[in-house]
């Protein structure tokens, strides 16, 4: 006899935004595909699951993974070890990697008219 398993509650957390960053940066870097990329990483502190029963950490991506994903484990360092790793294994599968680049969207802000006139010069006592 064959019986349908009604699907199980989706116990993972659901956020929206990571609220308490304790790494934020951008990688710049090339894909498999030669693809030259910025990327926002940002990883959350680590955090109990409702059911109290393992911890979680946070972690965003850029164009790696779909929205914020989650790192578990059986305590905080266990999850925070595994975001890590995650991290640290896309660092060793793209090519260029250069941590602490500058986002394109930041570097193409326009000055705004007052700070493109030229300074005084300081005038000497």
């Amino acid at each position: 006899m064959n019986r349908t398993r009604r699907p199980t509650k989706d116990w993972r957390p659901k956020l929206t935004a990571i609220v308490d960053p304790i790494a934020d940066d951008y990688w710049s870097y090339r894909t498999e595909d030669g693809i030259k990329r910025t990327s926002r990483i940002t990883i959350g502190r680590p955090a109990l699951l409702e059911d109290r029963s393992h911890w979680y950490c946070p972690m965003f991506f850029e164009h790696v993974t779909r929205g914020i994903d989650y790192a578990f484990g059986v305590g905080p360092v266990d999850a925070l070890m595994n975001a890590m790793y995650f991290v640290r294994k896309r660092f060793y599968e793209f090519e260029d990697v250069t941590p602490r680049a500058k986002p394109k969207a930041a570097a193409k802000h326009p000055r705004s008219p007052r700070s493109q006139a030229p300074k005084k010069a300081a005038r000497k006592s």
